[in-house]
């Protein structure tokens, strides 16, 4: 097989043909007593029947989990490859990815998408269902078109140009060349797709077990946020007061109000809370309900694998393919403890947190607990209380306000007396305006001066998440500066490997190699 540095080829024909079959075929995700495979005929002739393909449509995220870590880690400056050689993974690090790369395969997208349009296409038949109302299947349009927006919105910010598909498939399939969106295009229409589903009634519907007692649904905190990502696509058009207002909402409206607790990022976070956010989630655990606003659940005891733990473990039954990198490391050990004057070190995000040192290997602690074994049921965050304050901090800062968005980072917001701050409620010094002057000397203005400041903080909070390529992107992107994302991945292999980093800034200087490309059956080769 060929290496080629942007392409990932599909055929959407032969793409559709393959998804059609998988339609609601997943496993049991949130409630082992549902049967999520019907018969196409029967899919969507009740009310729980649509429930459950929603659920279904849902439950495919898990799919997508370990390509998003991975490509969003591994080719930015925090993640690398150990001394386990896999070809694939090397490939990503080295941002030389070929063709059959799994990690870079656009199809587990489309899966997610092709049970969303055919969901959408066919909820009509509900009708039959006396129990759904004309509110009710708003609120299940608007539900399954957030889902579809995030999912598409995930792929354009990998990928040049995403092949749309809008309508649903039944296995006859003419010749079909959708259109394809740009970053520019993409963004727009999922603005209009999310901004009618604000206007849309919210699903509210409760489960019961036989007793009649209320079931806790993981499923209530794994919903895309509506508020969230309509955020972030007016963050990525330009539009940053209204992103801010969006990012505030979902704060202090979906956290319950100003003076609750929850999504507030309150102090004191040690570092046994930090590590509860990747417990399974659960409408009665406290770190769950209190920090998460979308996440994806993976539950062993229902057979649900997570892969990255194979990834980042080294325990013997595990593969320890991929580690954090010495600059990451560099990055919490270089922190200034509040109230202490002998300690550098973010005690509550860093060692023993995000990462952790195990038989000489440094390791990604995330998804771990206790000393050596991983965790049977590990959470994957799409959206928690950090992440709102610091999308909200980037947004205000450029709406104009820089020091409105030091605080934030600092110790406040605006409005809630229980937020901390994200560096005051785990007990770091907070950042100075004169100081961070003094540090990036060669920029213009105090608003890059905090996105800088932005960016770095992001690095401490969300290592191994998988959000930092994008977040590299979009700010170099904006900026219009390449090269503090070149210079940035780069430094993973300064005074380790000089000539690997020399060809990663020379070809990162670019910015139509930070994105890959979609190529279809019809495409040119």
């Amino acid at each position: 097989m060929k290496t080629i540095d942007k392409n990932i080829r599909i055929g959407i024909r032969a793409l559709m043909v393959a998804l059609c079959a998988s339609l609601f075929s997943c496993s049991d995700f949130f409630d082992p007593s549902q049967d999520l495979v019907q018969e196409k005929e029967d899919h969507y002739n009740s009310l729980d029947k649509v429930r459950r393909a929603t659920i279904g449509a849902y439950a495919k995220l898990q799919d997508l989990v370990e390509s998003l870590v991975v490509m969003g880690d591994l080719r930015s400056e925090l993640m690398t490859v150990t001394y386990n050689y896999d070809a694939h993974l090397e490939e990503i690090d080295l941002h030389k990815i070929s063709d059959d790369n799994p990690y870079a395969d656009p199809r587990p997208f489309y899966d997610v998408i092709l049970n969303c349009n055919d969901l959408l296409t066919n909820i009509e038949r509900s009708y039959a269902d006396p129990q759904m109302t004309e509110n009710k299947q708003q609120a299940f349009k608007a539900e399954i078109r957030t889902l579809r927006a995030w999912v598409y919105f995930q792929m354009i910010q990998r990928y040049k140009t995403v092949p749309v598909l809008k309508e649903a498939v039944d296995g006859h399939f003419p010749d079909y060349q959708p259109r394809e969106y740009n970053m520019v295009d993409m963004v727009n229409w999922l603005i209009k797709e999310t901004e009618w589903a604000m206007e849309q009634p919210f699903l509210d519907w409760k489960l019961f077990d036989k007793d009649g007692k209320e079931v806790s649904q993981p499923w209530r905190l794994t919903r895309i946020n509506r508020r969230a990502l309509l955020g972030e696509l007016y963050l990525s058009s330009g539009n940053y007061q209204k992103a801010a207002d969006l990012f505030y909402d979902c704060i202090i409206v979906d956290g319950g109000g100003a003076d609750e607790l929850r999504l507030k990022c309150s102090e004191p976070t040690g570092r046994s809370k930090w590590k509860d956010l990747w417990k399974a989630v659960t409408l009665d655990d406290h770190a769950s309900s209190l920090g998460h606003l979308t996440a994806v659940p993976f539950d062993k005891s229902k057979h649900q694998t997570n892969n990255l733990l194979s990834l980042f473990s080294n325990a013997t039954v595990n593969k320890y393919l991929l580690k954090p990198t010495a600059r990451s490391v560099a990055n919490w050990e270089g922190q200034e403890l509040k109230g202490t004057t002998f300690l550098n070190r973010d005690i509550y995000r860093g060692f023993g947190a995000s990462y952790s040192v195990f038989n000489q290997d440094t390791i990604v602690m995330k998804y771990l607990t206790g000393k050596s074994t991983y965790r049977d049921d590990a959470v994957y965050p799409i959206y928690r209380a950090a992440d709102l304050h610091l999308l909200y901090a980037e947004a205000i800062n450029r709406a104009g306000k820089p020091e409105v968005a030091l605080e934030v980072i600092n110790e406040s917001l605006e409005g809630s007396p229980e937020t901390a701050g994200i560096r005051g409620r785990v007990s770091l010094q907070p950042l100075d305006l004169l100081d961070l002057r003094d540090k990036y000397p060669h920029l213009s203005s105090d608003i890059e001066i905090v996105e800088m400041a932005l960016l770095e903080e992001r690095a401490l909070e969300f290592a191994f998440e998988g959000r930092r390529w994008n977040d590299l992107v979009r700010f170099a992107t904006r900026a219009g500066k390449p090269e503090w994302l070149a210079e940035t991945v780069a430094q993973k292999y300064k005074g380790i490997d000089d000539k690997k980093a020399d060809e990663l800034r020379s070809k990162l200087m670019t910015p139509s190699n930070w994105k890959l490309e979609i190529q279809t059956e019809n495409s040119d080769n």
